[in-house]
């Protein structure tokens, strides 16, 4: 399937103005990244991809080990890539190797930064490059004695990275930020290449701004990508989203963080970082993680995400400092999405659900003492009138009766009685609007983060549901969960939300039936 460049040239560019507001920063970046967007872009290439990764993954890398004959010849490979993006480049990026423990070595590819002020400023991003040669039992699932390619773990991340590099070195213009691209050795030893680097920088931690480590990007299913570290700094959250540009990514975030890639060492350090990877699968340190196992097109799409999000890091005028919070707060209580809680009892009634189900409202049962039993309400009578609603759904019946304000009148037609009977209740507790509940969370700033929704209510019916983070209403965010409460009650529906639900955002429009105080 062909790839329309140019559509997601437009479509970054209207992510990256949607999102200036909420992370909070300014608008100047995105007209530079918009300019330099399409050729970085142009130059990742789906045949590159397969020739690095079939070329990294083959028997005679012999699983890649660190400080093995097949770690060597790995490096080799990478070197002799790196050398021919040189002599094409525009931008001149600066190569240097890095020797550390039993012969192993990082390999660093570093591009300065093109800005007076932020050149000093670092964006790394990394990945390892080894894997675990013939596979042993500390390390493989077996079985060993057997060269284990790592074709996803991590041939892919590595020819992501050569991608990346290629990409970023084609611009005419560095970005704003330098940026360091690191292949990292003896991950599978112990994250010992980054390790390494922390303990002994080539660049001062307090200069990193951000660190992408791109890690099994190479068994994209259903779109579902592995998002760790969201919490290291205020905004990550809907920054990735941001870049989720045709939702065709399923941004699985993770929680807490833990030190199971490159990543960590960082995030230790007190630096912002990111890792993905598209999850583990059966052939997951084991033999059979071919280059045949690989979804090219899955792999293209995750270098291009990780080349807009390294574009766009690079290039912000600020970036958000790192929450020490991240490294002790336990996951959030809203994390795991709930079913929209019960409604309340506010009518007292039962009702006939075979004939509710083609949406004719016939009550079977009257709690005694309720609003309906005062009200005058029998069990057989039909509701044609409650509220706003005369005869709609029985969803539409649902919602009014939990958002309508007292009095309510009703209009029911009793068997043996030739006109409809007029009542009037007064509802039980207090009618909602929006029936949802939501919070502050300082890993998101200018959002509302939604807790809790009651079934049947107008946000239920919209799609709202626990876990969804709001952007905006109408096109503005929130300084607090206190303002969107006071919107709320204030606004004229419709509402107009920006919801973002795993990485994915959509326009959602709740519409009151009967608005409540």
């Amino acid at each position: 399937m062909m790839r329309s460049t140019e559509l997601h040239f437009r479509g970054l560019f209207l992510g990256m103005l949607l999102f200036q507001g909420v992370v909070g920063f300014s608008s100047d970046a995105f007209a530079s990244d918009a300019i330099i967007l399409r050729t970085g872009l142009s130059r990742i290439d789906a045949d590159d991809l397969k020739r690095h990764v079939t070329t990294l993954a083959s028997d005679s890398l012999e699983g890649r080990e660190a400080g093995a004959r097949g770690g060597k010849a790995a490096v080799a490979y990478l070197r002799s890539v790196l050398k021919t993006t040189r002599e094409t480049s525009r931008t001149l990026p600066v190569e240097s190797t890095q020797e550390f423990g039993r012969d192993y070595q990082n390999l660093l590819v570093f591009l300065p930064g093109s800005d007076a002020t932020l050149r000093h400023e670092v964006v790394v991003v990394g990945a390892h490059y080894d894997h675990v040669g013939f596979g042993k039992a500390s390390n493989s699932r077996g079985p060993i004695g057997h060269i284990h390619n790592g074709a996803d773990d991590n041939a892919s991340g590595t020819a992501a990275l050569l991608e990346l590099i290629e990409a970023f070195a084609s611009l005419e213009t560095a970005p704003a930020r330098s940026m360091l691209f690191a292949f990292w050795d003896a991950e599978e030893a112990g994250l010992l290449g980054s390790k390494h680097w922390v303990a002994n920088p080539t660049i001062p931690i307090q200069e990193l701004r951000f660190v992408l480590n791109i890690d099994m990007l190479g068994r994209l299913r259903d779109g579902r990508v592995i998002t760790v570290g969201w919490r290291s700094a205020p905004g990550l959250r809907p920054f990735l989203a941001s870049h989720n540009i045709t939702n065709d990514l399923l941004l699985a975030y993770q929680p807490q963080v833990i030190a199971d890639s490159d990543h960590y060492p960082f995030y230790a350090a007190g630096v912002p970082a990111i890792h993905l990877d598209t999850d583990k699968h059966d052939d997951y340190h084991r033999p059979s993680d071919d280059p045949d196992k690989i979804n090219w097109d899955g792999l293209r799409r995750m270098t291009e995400y990780s080349y807009r999000l390294a574009l766009d890091a690079a290039n912000r005028p600020d970036f958000p400092r790192f929450r020490r919070e991240a490294l002790s707060e336990p996951a959030p209580s809203w994390f795991n999405p709930k079913d929209a809680a019960s409604p309340p009892v506010r009518l007292g009634v039962n009702w006939d659900l075979e004939q509710l189900r083609q949406n004719v409202v016939v009550v079977s049962q009257v709690t005694p003492g309720s609003p309906a039993a005062i009200a005058g309400l029998r069990a057989a009578d039909r509701i044609v009138r409650l509220g706003a609603w005369k005869m709609g759904t029985a969803d539409e019946l649902k919602m009014v009766i939990q958002t309508a304000r007292n009095p309510v009148p009703i209009r029911v037609e009793r068997p043996g009685i030739d006109a409809p009977i007029e009542m009037s209740a007064n509802l039980l507790g207090n009618p909602v609007r929006l029936g949802a509940s939501w919070r502050d969370d300082t890993a998101l700033p200018n959002c509302a983060v939604i807790t809790h929704v009651i079934a049947d209510s107008p946000a239920d019916r919209a799609g709202i549901a626990a876990g969804d983070v709001i952007l905006d209403m109408s096109g503005r965010s929130f300084a607090s969960s206190e303002e969107m409460r006071q919107r709320v009650l204030s606004e004229k529906q419709p509402f107009h939300f920006r919801i973002e639900r795993n990485g994915r955002v959509r326009e959602v429009i709740v519409e009151l039936i009967e608005d409540a105080p």
